[in-house]
């Protein structure tokens, strides 16, 4: 039971934006992905996902190599995902947006949507018992009804994660989650992702928010210009100079890899 990215290569045309990147996802653990801008980290994140083609090497989902599977099929393995940019229609509200995230784990056909089955009134009780739950977690309960458009994107990317979250995956992949937010905001955020990692629930992170990083991570791994550059405790890698310098081309300070 894991993610297993074996080698994986991304080609864009002549530009080669993965090469011979690997790591492995495990239940109940946060792994983090970190490096500077244009690294390759959201086109890790597609090339698992599935909407990125990957040119060499393999992406295994609990054993299953998924590199020909298309991105449906892999939610319906359990993936769940967060974008850099969020994408809602910005004119639905807030719990609509997390209902959403109930709609790869229904069993509800057409047939028994329209004749409202037992099954189908019951589930349909279930998901909002739970919608409430992930709202009232995420503490946007007095925004149900605001439409997404109306609301900071900080918020926004709350919204989404928590639509992820109700998908129930067996493995959650945020792209930077954590951008926009509050200081309490953040640590909300922290706060359910290691709920849903004690859970069970593997955790791919992205995020440029290196206290947060620290913070969460099991492990981390490192891209430098689309290649692995280093892998291992977010702790020991400071010590790496290699990462540092890498980091430190991000635009980070000093004072901020060691506070």
């Amino acid at each position: 039971m894991s993610i297993e990215v074996d080698k994986v290569v991304v080609r864009f045309g002549g530009l080669v934006a993965l090469q011979d990147v690997s790591l492995t996802l495990e239940p109940g653990q946060i792994v983090t992905v970190i490096g500077p801008n244009g690294s390759g980290k959201s086109t890790l994140f597609n090339s698992i996902t599935g909407l990125t083609k990957v040119a060499g090497g393999s992406v295994r989902i609990d054993g299953v190599d998924v590199v020909k599977t298309p991105p449906h099929q892999r939610i319906a393995r359990g993936l769940a995902r967060s974008f850099q940019t969020p994408r809602f229609d910005p004119r639905i509200s807030v719990e609509d947006a997390v209902l959403c995230g109930f709609y790869p784990v229904s069993h509800a056909g057409i047939a028994g949507s329209l004749l409202r089955t037992l099954r189908v009134a019951r589930q349909e009780r279930e998901f909002a018992q739970a919608c409430e739950r992930i709202l009232t977690d995420f503490k946007l309960g007095p925004l149900r009804g605001v439409a997404l458009g109306e609301l900071p994107m900080g918020q926004v990317r709350l919204v989404e994660v928590a639509r992820a979250i109700a998908h129930r995956p067996k493995y959650l992949l945020l792209d930077e989650p954590a951008a926009g937010l509050t200081r309490a905001e953040q640590q909300l955020l922290a706060d359910e992702i290691r709920r849903v990692a004690a859970a069970g629930v593997g955790v791919l992170l992205v995020e440029h928010n290196f206290a947060l990083v620290r913070e969460l991570s099991d492990h981390a791994v490192v891209l430098d210009g689309g290649r692995l550059l280093a892998s291992g405790n977010v702790n020991e890698l400071m010590r790496d100079p290699a990462f540092v310098a890498a980091y430190l081309g991000s635009g980070q300070q000093p004072a901020e890899l060691t506070s």
